[in-house]
């Protein structure tokens, strides 16, 4: 049975004993010790698959009968020191005959230490790979919680003579690896850590950079003449995609590497079948690759569909096989959280709409908790938000959410409040966690099992599947924690939540089976795998070729038309890909050159903008969000929402502006775009709600999530036409800045664009501008220490502390 994969076994009588173990029975002695000779000769199969099976087998003998010596010899013959640790702190009341050389074993523990945590051997190795490929590209396929992050910022403080980029997926995970290369810097490092390419001043002294590729190809545009020695590529797997954001992912690392032959990139991610699916068209990246094999988990998948009042089902991904897991039903998805939750539980959704319709039906089967920190924790949103915002109502029971449509700053807050306190046991979130946002959790409830509008691939759902019970949280040095090397993984099915021709176990058996084989799914035409065939990935590869010709000529090395007029050049510049560019170009610019004088408020901007490129827009669902500005009403919208910025309102203060807003409508169907319900006549999208239907807490949480997607809209979507009318000259110099910033006050433009939010930014320069140092000559801006005392002591809102401290790489104390 050298070499026999696990079909062989699926066809023994082995898997009714192993049942014995999967539905935790108490198993008799013969049973134990066959069970563990089986384990031993699986260990010693040259199948990955039946090896891991057999570690999987000693992992849940340990933790059924209490026994971890088993456990401890095989961690230790593996190299899996973090297990071996954990058990010998509760070795020593027990015989230590039964272990060779206990005191040498505990001294080889000392070997794998890297500051206060105990790595595995492929860790270990990991990091030695790391160092000795420190001048080459290298890609690291490693699970999640394997510590690439700390990577990243052991690289950054092995190299502190470098100019080090690493590029996020997302907005939300600045901040985040910004304050983990802060909380990790070598003392004597000074460089600057930017987040935006305004944030950069110039001048020799060397920086690091946490940008998206929109920002890298701001930064690529604003400073031509700085190149980066390294990039890092977070979640490099998204290059796999046939998406906008993949596609500009894929021309900003062309771009650089172009820019600078000698740029090494690292690529991270934590699934990947070939790496060389990553390789990209017009550059000579080869990578040297590192793959971790090992896996310290071994997850427990049960399905219940409540839909058909069927007890729980333990599914086995190594024998295939579904077993019965008690004899409990439940009525709905509630009670069976209620009933099977943890101290921390991950509560898994698709869409924000389902989120929210989840913790309205979830928070009142919980009771209200008694803790001056989340009453504290409460008391800081509510006064910075609304005292009705849902968001408070849950999490004074314990409960938060976590999706797209909440504020940047909340979201940064509540991670962190969730991971410090004890008394919240549940985050209700969607796929914003597959992009890198950690946080603890014991088991998983995955009451939607997509992501978009298709179910999770293999890929995904396996990555989503390891955020649950992360190494930090298993290796605390707590014994009993290593019952989390069996992360429990709860698929539910509901009626509330899930389609009903959605077939739990189908999907389960095509996601978790161990030996299914892995593809990658490669869309990218910037790939060299891809064979660009059709005219939509020909007309795909078309625009990208002329994009990245446009930018940096010579890149491709192809006969590629480039813009004949400044708006052209300018719409390549700033990434305006929803247009024809070079077909348009032309009628473009005789628009743009009717406007002789440069704008003068946001009435006007709005104007020129639905004027100028919106007629052009490509056609498609895609471009509609964009379509809607051909509409004075919509434009005028949008000139209402670059006010209430410049005016600098609060939340609070847009809160209330826009429940006045929907009360003037003069209608009683309003636009909520994704949190809709109805449909208006004439069009099949359920985008519109009747406002009067609404009570007042539900009206001011459409106001919340309404106000953060429009925000996002005019950042993401907006800014770059008002950046290309200022490119050319078209925008007011003081109304552009008004616009970017909410202000023209340089000093508050300074912190913004150290990643400062706009209301922090405001009340350090207004009120606590004597703990601000600006130094000159490197654009730097230091806060003082002491700013935090005195914030607390003028009783300052408590996010605002907070985020005043994470700027200092400081780390908050709820």
């Amino acid at each position: 049975m050298a070499k026999a994969p696990l079909r062989t076994l699926r066809n023994s009588d082995f898997f009714k004993l192993y049942q014995a173990l999967l539905a935790r029975d108490e198993l008799s002695r013969t049973q134990a010790e066959t069970l563990l000779t089986a384990a031993v000769i699986f260990l010693n199969n040259e199948n990955p698959d039946v090896s891991s099976l057999g570690y999987r087998i000693v992992v849940m003998y340990a933790n059924l009968t209490g026994d971890y010596v088993p456990l401890y010899d095989v961690a230790l013959g593996r190299g899996f020191m973090p297990i071996v640790n954990s058990v010998q702190s509760a070795l020593p009341g027990k015989d230590d005959a039964a272990h060779f050389f206990p005191q040498y074993f505990s001294s080889l523990l000392e070997l794998f230490k890297v500051e206060d945590a105990v790595f595995t051997e492929q860790q270990l190795d990991l990091g030695n790979f790391f160092y000795e490929h420190n001048q080459t590209d290298v890609t690291v396929i490693a699970p999640t919680s394997y510590g690439k992050s700390e990577l990243i910022s052991g690289f950054c403080n092995k190299n502190i003579q470098s100019n080090v980029c690493v590029l996020v997926p997302t907005k939300a995970l600045l901040a985040q690896t910004k304050q983990r290369l802060l909380s990790k810097r070598i003392v004597g490092d000074n460089r600057q850590i930017i987040t935006h390419a305004e944030m950069f001043q110039g001048g020799d002294q060397n920086f690091l950079a946490v940008l998206t590729q929109e920002r890298l190809l701001r930064f690529f545009i604003r400073h031509p003449d700085i190149n980066f020695d390294f990039v890092f590529v977070d979640e490099a797997h998204n290059l796999l995609g046939k998406d906008a954001r993949a596609l500009l992912l894929a021309k900003v690392i062309i771009l650089q590497k172009r820019r600078n032959p000698a740029a090494r990139f690292k690529y991270l991610t934590p699934f990947l079948v070939d790496q060389d699916n990553l390789k990209l068209r017009y550059t000579e990246i080869e990578p040297v690759n590192y793959r971790v094999k090992e896996n310290l988990k071994t997850e427990r998948f049960y399905v219940i569909d409540c839909r058909k009042g069927e007890a729980i089902q333990l599914y086995d991904q190594y024998f295939d096989k579904f077993i019965p897991y008690g004899k409990d039903t439940f009525d709905n998805e509630l009670a069976l959280i209620i009933n099977r939750a943890a101290k921390k539980n991950i509560i898994f959704f698709n869409l924000p709409k389902k989120i929210e319709q989840f913790m309205r039906a979830f928070i009142p089967y919980n009771e209200i908790i008694k803790s001056d920190r989340v009453a504290r924790l409460c008391d800081s949103i509510s006064d910075f938000l609304h005292s009705e915002y849902l968001l408070v109502e849950g999490l004074r029971k314990g409960i938060l959410y976590h999706h797209g449509s909440v504020p940047d700053v909340i979201k940064l807050y509540i991670e962190r409040a969730y991971s410090e306190l004890p008394e919240i046991r549940h985050i209700v979130c969607n796929s914003t966690l597959l992009e890198g946002v950690n946080v603890p959790a014991e088991k998983m409830f995955i009451l939607e099992n997509k992501k978009g509008p298709r179910n999770l691939s293999k890929s995904e759902f396996r990555n989503l599947v390891g955020r649950v019970c992360r190494f930090n949280e298993i290796f605390s040095g707590k014994s009993e924690n290593l019952r989390m090397l069996e992360p429990e993984i709860y698929l539910v099915g509901s009626d509330a939540y899930l389609a009903g021709q959605a077939n739990l176990k189908k999907f389960i058996k095509e996601v978790a089976q161990v030996d299914l084989k892995l593809e990658d799914d490669v869309d990218n035409v910037l790939l060299r795998e891809v064979l660009v065939e059709g005219d939509v990935a020909e007309e795909r590869k078309r625009e990208a070729d002329q994009f990245l010709e446009n930018v940096l000529p010579g890149t491709t090395g192809l006969d590629v038309p480039r813009a004949a007029t400044p708006v052209g050049r300018a719409c390549f510049l700033n990434n305006i890909s929803e247009l024809d560019v070079l077909r348009h170009e032309a009628d473009i610019q005789d628009i743009i050159n009717g406007q002789v004088e440069p704008v003068k408020n946001s009435n006007q901007v709005m104007a020129l903008i639905g004027d100028t490129f919106i007629p052009f827009l490509k056609d498609g669902v895609p471009f509609d969000t964009l379509r809607r500005l051909k509409e004075q009403s919509a434009q005028t919208f949008y000139a209402m929402l670059i006010d209430w910025k410049i005016k600098g309102a609060s939340y609070a203060e847009m809160i209330r502006n826009f429940l006045r807003y929907w009360d003037s409508l003069g209608s009683n169907e309003v636009y909520v775009g994704k949190w809709g319900e109805i449909a208006r006549e004439g069009s099949h999208r359920t985008n519109w709600v009747i406002i009067s239907d609404k009570t007042y807490a539900e009206k001011i949480n459409l106001a919340i999530v309404r106000i953060k997607e429009e925000q996002d809209f005019v950042d993401n979507h907006l800014l770059k036409y008002v950046e290309l009318l200022h490119d050319i000259g078209k925008i007011d110099q003081e109304l552009y800045l008004q616009i970017k910033y909410g202000t023209t006050n340089q000093d508050k433009i300074r912190l913004m664009n150290l990643g400062v939010n706009s209301i922090l930014a405001g009340k350090l320069i207004d009120n606590y501008a004597g703990f601000v140092n600006f130094q000159p000559d490197t654009g730097v801006i230091d806060l003082q220490p002491e700013l935090i005392a005195q914030m607390r002591q003028d009783g300052e809102n408590e996010i605002l502390v907070f985020e005043a401290e994470m700027h200092m790489g400081l780390k908050h104390k709820f």
